[in-house]
């Protein structure tokens, strides 16, 4: 089992938070934002626990905390009460219960796991619960990003933001539950320090694929003809990790999305171009960090070991190239052709090479 306690009890939110419970001066609401979606609702427990637990840390052995980890403490209760958007429904619901009396400790706790998929409808009507919440009520709202929540909620809750956890702490975490040391680095050193990234590079099959396609392109990729070749492979390795995408989350992808391949690629793109930029961007931040002669902060020796001969590359170059994966990133939730984008990354990244080249 993942220690998610050990990461989250570092970080500035639970700090936060923590303090406020010890002060006497807990926040009525609270707007987590955390980008590991796949374990918020994890975190929100973690945090439903220090406000209700007696201990300055949640014990995880009174009753409070054991209930709540299984979603059955009688004075927390979580949201969306079934499907996958907060409704009005809900939030009436939780008005409606805030104005009821603790069943057995000294607050009633409301935990909102995917607050950024409340309708504006429910946003608004949670307002003046927000504005003038009954006496011992607490509000925990989870959101990926704080982008989907009205400017009106945001002035009435505390934030509290979960950062990317270093790698360091997420080898730590991790590596009882993940027993391939070697192949856990690797997946931290792509992932974007999330415990969720993390997980999903260490059980994707196609990260070994992916490791080649990206030394191939570090070590060969010299001409503008080779960049067509690169993005001809890269597309060609995109079309792979959709039909791995597709297998994997059978069921969860949107009907409009599975229609037509087109619609599915669409889709699929952010996700798995995304794990492309990732691995390029490991490679290369490795590889700065070995032409700054600073080998200590080398995440992953062997991996760097295939590609720090690589010709062409210094410094400048290197940090050109991942400032160009990052504008990428934000490219692919507007590029609905991921040859177009690969074909722009490769022939910046080359660019970068030809300009600062001795």
């Amino acid at each position: 089992m993942i220690d998610l306690f050990s990461l989250l009890k570092d970080t500035s939110a639970y700090k936060a938070i923590k303090n406020d419970k010890e002060s006497g001066k807990l926040s009525h609401a609270y707007l987590v934002v955390c980008a590991d979606g796949d374990f918020l609702s994890d975190y929100l427990k973690i945090f439903a626990k220090l406000i209700c637990c007696k201990n300055s840390d949640p014990c995880g052995n009174c009753r409070a905390c054991r209930l709540i980890e299984e979603k059955r403490y009688p004075d927390a209760t979580f949201y969306p009460a079934s499907g996958e958007t907060v409704s009005v429904a809900d939030v009436n619901d939780l008005i409606e219960k805030s104005y009821l009396r603790p069943i057995e400790g000294d607050a009633k706790i409301f935990v909102i796991e995917k607050g950024d998929t409340m309708t504006a409808a429910a946003q608004n009507k949670l307002l003046k619960t927000l504005e003038e919440p009954p006496a011992g009520t607490y509000i925990l709202i989870g959101a990926r990003s704080e982008f989907p929540i009205l400017s009106t909620v945001k002035s009435r809750v505390k934030k509290s933001e979960v950062s990317a956890f270093s790698d360091e702490n997420l080898f730590a975490a991790l590596k009882s539950e993940f027993k391939d040391e070697e192949k856990l680095k690797n997946a931290i050193s792509c992932g974007d320090g999330t415990v969720g990234s993390v997980v999903g590079f260490y059980s994707d099959e196609k990260l070994a694929d992916i490791e080649k396609f990206a030394e191939e392109l570090i070590n060969d990729m010299q001409s503008s003809k080779n960049v067509l070749d690169y993005s001809l492979k890269a597309d060609a390795l995109i079309g792979e990790l959709i039909k791995e995408y597709k297998s994997a989350n059978a069921g969860k992808i949107p009907k409009e999305a599975a229609k037509s391949p087109d619609a599915l690629k669409r889709y699929c793109l952010p996700v798995v171009t995304e794990k492309i930029f990732s691995v390029i961007e490991a490679y290369f931040r490795d590889m700065l960090c070995y032409y700054e002669g600073k080998e200590n902060l080398v995440f992953n020796a062997e991996r760097l070991s295939r590609v720090k001969s690589a010709k062409g590359y210094n410094a400048a170059s290197l940090v050109y190239a991942l400032d160009k994966i990052n504008e990428a990133r934000k490219r692919k939730y507007f590029n609905g052709s991921g040859a177009m984008l690969n074909e722009w990354l490769l022939f910046s990244i080359l660019e970068g090479k030809h300009k600062w080249q001795k």
